[in-house]
Order: structure tokens, then C-alpha cells, then sequence
């Protein structure tokens, strides 16, 4: 969704109501986002109904089936279609999309689940045996990116009717996962499951409150929201809470408390990569430059064993979360750096919630950036079993554009804006967070396993340019791999 209509939909929302709220802007991410958090409303309040620019067309009652990622777990892609209404909005919403295509274009929406959450293997099977039920998948990166390198995908550049120019498709995200001036699977407003992916500082208002801390949401738009800024807020929130001399965090309040991937969260936020792409769309090893460095470096000896950081992958509270998100719950932490999903699972929290952000690395930073990896975002790709790839090129095209209509301001305004955040401020933040979205080859293909050894130096403290030198090599023959598996 392009900023002039994300304001828009704002205004209408904020026009129609006196509750606190916040929400998601679309999934379409067309430039890094802007410095400074505008608030000028534009005097339009009337709703706009997008369609694509397609044809009228008639496929004559004939079945498009999806082959998509449905599982019981977090990043279920439930958002490809609906066959039924639930009086749930956000099945509904997805229910009236899927009528909408099916009555326009006399077809029907069909989608086969996996039951699973990788599926690389399932899809590897069908489509070496020449199997064309399915004419797209929706998958995690890290499986389409498995299965783009032995041939499997369409270059959906060269597929005809989809338009990556339009705001329907996330643009930012999709440069991000593009190689070689090919693109094999792309994300946009069809989904939902890759905004709940991006990563953001939630806060504590009262804390902030309590302790006497700037407005976060004010610092954000005066561009003061930086590593350092943070890190003075860590400082001050942070406290002995029963007074023993030592920080416990089942007692005591933090100024974070987080998993061990904090250090790569920051250093994306900085407009940090680890694989880069030169101007011909060729990835190269990114992260030893002398920049670099100094950002690498400068983290590392910011969070690494801060008393106020509490860093863990522990779940010994839930089972099914880290220990970092319930004890954000009982005011144990003034920051949780997670992602957007987490405001769902706290949404019975008593805790007064806003969401910012990761903050810059300092003020001269022109954008924010935030991160979300290939194991939690959705994509939509077409198999080259499919005989017929412009049908459903048409399709997703329509598909994406309509999602404008319907599943994008439902889960924006039902899911965010009136069940879980409480304030209108989020709403700015939420515009800024989504259309600043970017990954990162290297986590999608695990180049070198590069990813997990910077996040591990920057949590420990360790010599990070020992560490860089020592993955370079096998980074660039694991990136020499992947391209030749994907350009021939």
C-alpha cells in the first residue's frame, strides 16, 4: 500500500473512532520509510475500491488449486482463501475476497494443505514427477528458496499480468529477495502472514510513564530514536526490584529482556547487510567492510552482557514462547524486541502496549529498517509444472489488488487497530514498521550459516572480524552454489 493511501485508510479510521488504536499497513512496502512520522491528514474520506489493472476475463468455472503451507502452528499461510463464513472478520474478509474472484471471474479457488510447516520435500516430490494439480504454492522463503535453486520456479518477472509496480506487491521486501534480475517468489497484500513476521520494539507506556522517560513515539518523529537513545532508556528503566544486589529476571525489571538475536535485529535496523547486491542484482558478501564493521562493532559492545539486557531462548514459563514475552506481561521489562504476531498472544495483557521500530544507529541513518527472516514469512510462487503460468499470474494480480479491499483493512483495523494495541500513535509506527521491511539472502539460504555466527559474536561479546574472516570464504562459495542453481 502506497503511503498516500495508507494515510487515507488512516484517516478514516481515525475519523470513525475515539478508541485507542493501531494497525497494520499493507504488506506493500514501496521505499525505506521516512525519517520523521508525518501527521498531516489528507481532507479525502472516502474509501477507495482498487482493482487491478486486468481485463475483464471469464475462466469459465475452471479450478485454480494452491498448494500452501497450512499447518497447525504460528505462520499457517489461513490467509490464501476461505470457503466458508465464520462470523471471525478476519475469515471473512478473506471469505468475501475469495467469493469476489470466484463470481468476477467464474472460476473457483481451491487450496490443498500441507500439514506441515516445511514443505520443501512435498513440493520437491510433486513437481520432479511432473505433478501439475497445483498451479501456485505459498510457502516459507527458506522452502521456496530450497526449491527455486533446482529449477522448480517460474521467474515471476516473466510471468505475464503481474505488475510488481503496483502497491499491491510489497516492494521493498521483494527487491530484498530478488537475485540476478530474476524473482521467484514474492510476498504482498494476498498475505497477511508476513506482517505478522516483522520484527518491533514493543514498550511498556507505563514504565516509560513511571520512570520519567521521553515520549518513544515523539523521539521517533524528532529522529532521536537510535541505539543510543535505547540504550540510555535501558539504563534508566532498569531496577533492583527487590533489593538483593543482583538482577534476577523473574523479579527484577530490565531494561530489555529478549532472545539472543538481538544483535542482528540492530544491525539490520542500521541498514546492515550481510550479503549485499551489486548493480547487476548479484549477491556478494557484505558485512566486512570497514562500515560495516564499525556498526558490527559498536552493537557488540553496546548490548553485549549489559546488566540491563536480558537475553534468552529459555521457555521454561510457556512452552510455546520465550521467557522474554511473559515477563513483558508482568512489567519485568521496559522493551521486547519481537515480532508483530507477539501483540496477538499478549492481547490479554494488562501491560499498556506501543509499538516503535527498532531504532537507527544514529541520527544521520536516513530510514528505519525492519527485519523479518524467510522461516516466518509467506511468499507465492508458481511451480514449472504449471502449463498455463499467465492464468495464474492473472489471478494472483487480481487476487493482490482485491486484498486492498478487504483482508488488508480487516486485519489492519479488526486484528490490530481494535483487539490488541491501544493507541492511535501505533498506527504512525505500524505505517512506518511495514513499509520498511527487508531480509536477507544469507538468512534465506543459509549462506555459511553466516547469520547465526554474527548474531552469536554480537550476544557474546566476541572479536567480530575474526569471526567475519573466517566465514568469508565459505559464504562465497555457498552464494556461487545458489547461483548457479537459480541462473544456470
Amino acid at each position: 500500500m502506497t503511503k498516500r493511501f495508507f494515510a487515507l485508510f488512516l484517516a478514516m479510521l481515525m475519523a470513525g473512532s475515539t478508541m485507542a488504536a493501531c494497525g497494520d499497513a499493507a504488506s506493500s512496502e514501496t521505499a525505506a520509510a521516512d525519517t520523521a512520522v508525518q501527521e498531516t491528514v489528507p481532507e479525502e474520506t472516502e474509501p477507495v475500491y482498487v482493482t487491478a489493472n486486468l481485463p475483464e476475463r471469464d475462466f469459465e468455472g475452471e479450478t485454480f488449486t494452491f498448494f500452501g503451507r497450512i499447518y497447525e502452528g504460528s505462520w499457517s499461510a489461513i490467509d490464501i482463501l476461505a470457503k466458508e463464513s465464520t462470523g471471525e472478520q478476519i475469515n471473512d474478509a478473506i471469505y468475501t475476497h475469495t467469493i469476489n474472484m470466484e463470481e468476477k471471474y467464474n472460476m473457483t479457488l481451491d487450496v490443498v494443505e500441507s500439514g506441515e510447516t516445511t514443505v520443501v520435500n512435498q513440493l520437491k516430490t510433486f513437481i520432479t514427477a511432473g505433478d501439475d494439480a497445483y498451479c501456485a504454492i505459498v510457502s516459507d522463503v527458506y522452502d521456496a528458496g530450497a526449491v527455486a535453486v533446482n529449477g522448480m520456479l517460474y521467474d515471476l518477472y516473466t510471468v505475464d499480468n503481474i505488475d510488481f509496480s503496483q502497491r499491491w506487491w510489497s516492494a521493498m521486501t521483494n527487491d530484498s529477495l530478488s537475485l540476478g534480475g530474476k524473482l521467484f517468489y514474492a510476498t504482498g497484500d494476498i498475505f497477511i502472514v508476513d506482517n505478522q513476521a516483522t520484527r518491533v520494539f514493543f514498550f511498556n507506556k507505563d514504565i516509560v510513564t513511571d520512570v520519567g522517560l521521553d515520549n518513544p513515539y515523539t523521539l521517533v518523529r524528532e529522529n532521536k530514536w537510535t541505539i543510543d537513545t535505547y540504550m540510555a532508556m535501558n539504563e534508566a528503566a532498569a531496577a533492583d526490584l527487590n533489593g538483593d544486589g543482583e538482577m534476577d529476571p523473574d523479579v527484577d525489571r530490565y531494561g530489555t529482556m529478549v532472545q539472543p538475536t538481538l544483535g542482528g535485529v540492530l544491525y539490520f535496523a542500521a541498514g546492515g547487510h550481510l550479503t549485499s547486491k551489486d548493480e547487476d542484482d548479484m549477491p556478494y558478501f557484505a558485512c566486512d567492510t570497514a562500515e560495516a564493521l564499525e556498526i558490527l562493532m559498536g552493537i557488540s559492545e553496546t548490548i553485549a552482557n549489559s546488566p540491563t539486557i536480558n537475553m534468552t531462548n529459555e521457555t521454561t514459563i510457556n512452552g510455546s514462547e520465550p521467557d522474554n514475552i511473559p515477563r513483558f506481561m508482568e512489567n519485568l521489562a521496559l522493551f521486547a524486541p519481537e515480532v508483530l504476531k507477539h501483540i496477538e498472544t499478549m492481547r490479554e495483557s494488562e501491560v499498556d502496549i506501543g509499538i516503535l521500530p527498532p531504532p537507527k544507529y544514529n541520527e544521520a541513518q536516513e530510514g528505519y529498517y525492519c527485519y523479518a527472516d524467510g522461516w516466518c514469512v509467506n511468499v507465492v510462487s508458481i511451480p514449472v509444472t504449471n502449463m498455463a503460468p499467465e492464468k495464474i499470474g492473472f489471478i494472483l494480480e487480481a487476487m493482490s489488488a482485491d486484498s486492498l479491499n478487504n483482508l488488508t483493512p480487516a486485519y489492519y483495523e479488526v486484528c490490530l487497530t481494535d483487539k490488541y494495541v491501544r493507541d492511535q500513535e501505533s498506527v504512525e509506527m505500524l505505517d512506518l514498521i511495514l513499509s520498511s521491511v527487508v531480509m536477507d539472502n544469507a538468512n534465506i539460504f543459509s549462506w555459511g550459516n553466516i547469520e547465526s555466527a554474527v548474531n552469536d559474536a554480537l550476544y557474546k561479546g566476541t572479536a567480530i572480524a575474526s569471526v567475519l574472516a573466517s566465514k568469508k570464504s565459505a559464504v562465497e562459495t555457498a552464494i556461487q552454489k545458489t547461483l548457479d542453481g537459480l541462473l544456470g
